[in-house]
């Protein structure tokens, strides 16, 4: 494949070139002295062979239109419940998006115990592996016009784990203009701080939850002891940035999205729901997924009422993702929208939207999708009314490219869980 090199004030960078789109994979962005340790910026400039895809690296990549002179840029950060995820993600593929005229950038993070495990001294509410997306923003800020994008009209959409890390970056106490505009799909959060969990981790590790200790281990035991303690975490995550305050967050325009039935293929929540005992086990799980006493009722009433088959894989799909949805929308002090994506005659599960909204589908509704980015991103312009104040959904049907607006559906989520203890 042809080669193409770009002279960026971070090094010389040399990628690939097809069809008019130039590709320059897995980018490094940051120097990380240690996997527990801070990242830092890159001493001095670098030359960089971005040929071949490094998956599994703390990178970046970037697609651009060949020809690109201050075109906006859309950059991504993948999910992975904190834990897993490459910015080599092929669901969100930039192809489309450079075809389209705009510079696309995926990001890489530290996830696990290198990104997310807290130590005595650690700043509040900053976290390694979202500290490395701030050092790659950063970057893209140095760099990007180096690519044919404009690094004053950067939108940053992040999925799942990713869309939490985007809305984090988006605290007044992280924000520092390096993007314009947020759209956080299925954003998810713990629900519990990491003090509290801190105990269990120790106790799965076998060893003081310490920088040096941790060091010390061999990745098998590592991966062991988190395997242990990811099992207390089911469902919710294991590890992340906690809590969600939406007052902490920058006067920015910001679309949150869920899709309808995020967790209906879990498969321990399929079996719960084909269970005699079902009743039993919603009342059982309501305080392990963040339930307030004297919420569930009213709650029950209305998830049976919309599906009543799948009772408690809507309750792992409220508790996990539609809560912080109703939350961001409801509370961010800037504007705010509000998708639901659905499927036809089949369930809309957690993810599923990624190939349409990149345009990877390759069908109608997904061009529809892919289109609809590209003004968001290229004007802020979401072509439907805000979600306040009359809680305004944008409904959007992956299957046929159908759209409408509906209003109030997550009300009764957020009547639940905004319910005093």
């Amino acid at each position: 494949m042809p080669t193409v090199t770009v002279a960026s004030p971070s090094g010389q960078i040399t990628g690939t070139t097809k069809a008019g789109i130039n590709y320059f994979h897995s980018l490094s962005y940051s120097s990380i002295p240690g996997d527990f340790r801070p990242a830092e910026k890159m001493s001095a400039p670098v030359d960089q062979d971005a040929r071949t895809p490094r998956p599994d690296a703390v990178a970046l990549s970037v697609v651009a239109p060949a020809r690109a002179r201050d075109v906006p840029v859309i950059v991504y950060i993948h999910g992975g419940r904190f834990e897993s995820g490459s910015h080599e993600d092929p669901r969100a593929d930039g192809s489309a998006n450079a075809r389209a005229g705009f510079v696309h950038v995926s990001l890489g993070y530290r996830v696990g115990l290198a990104g997310f495990a807290r130590f005595l001294g650690d700043e509040p509410h900053r976290y390694r592996g979202i500290d490395d997306c701030q050092l790659a923003l950063e970057w893209v800020q140095k760099n990007i016009e180096a690519f044919g994008g404009d690094p004053t009209n950067v939108t940053l959409v992040g999925q799942s784990a990713g869309a939490a890390a985007a809305l984090w970056l988006a605290r007044r106490d992280h924000y520092r203009g390096a993007f314009r505009r947020v759209l956080a799909l299925s954003p998810c959060f713990p629900r519990q701080s990491y003090d509290k969990r801190k105990p269990a981790l120790r106790g799965a590790l076998k060893q003081p939850i310490s920088r040096k200790s941790l060091a010390a281990m061999s990745k098998q035991r590592l991966d062991r002891g988190y395997a242990r303690f990811r099992k207390k975490f089911n469902y919710d995550m294991a590890l992340g940035p906690y809590p969600l305050d939406c007052a902490e967050l920058a006067d920015i325009p910001i679309v949150v999205t869920s899709t309808r039935e995020e967790f209906y293929g879990v498969p321990s929540g399929q079996k719960a729901d084909r269970s005699i005992f079902r009743r039993l086990i919603v009342n059982s799980l309501a305080r392990k997924f963040g339930f307030p006493p004297n919420s569930l009722r009213g709650w029950y009433q209305v998830a049976e009422s919309l599906d009543s088959k799948h009772v408690i894989g809507r309750m792992i799909g409220d508790a996990t993702i539609r809560r912080w949805v109703a939350q961001v929308a409801e509370q961010a002090p800037g504007p705010t929208w509000m998708i639901e994506f659905q499927r036809e005659g089949r369930p809309a599960l957690h993810c599923d939207e990624l190939r349409f909204l990149f345009n990877v589908h390759s069908s109608a509704a997904a061009a529809r999708l892919n289109g609809w980015l590209h003004t968001f991103a290229r004007d802020g312009e979401t072509g439907f009314e805000a979600y306040r104040p009359e809680h305004s959904i944008w409904t959007f049907n992956l299957d046929t490219g159908k759209a409408r607006i509906t209003h109030g559906g997550l009300d009764y989520i957020s009547a639940a869980f905004s319910d005093p203890e």
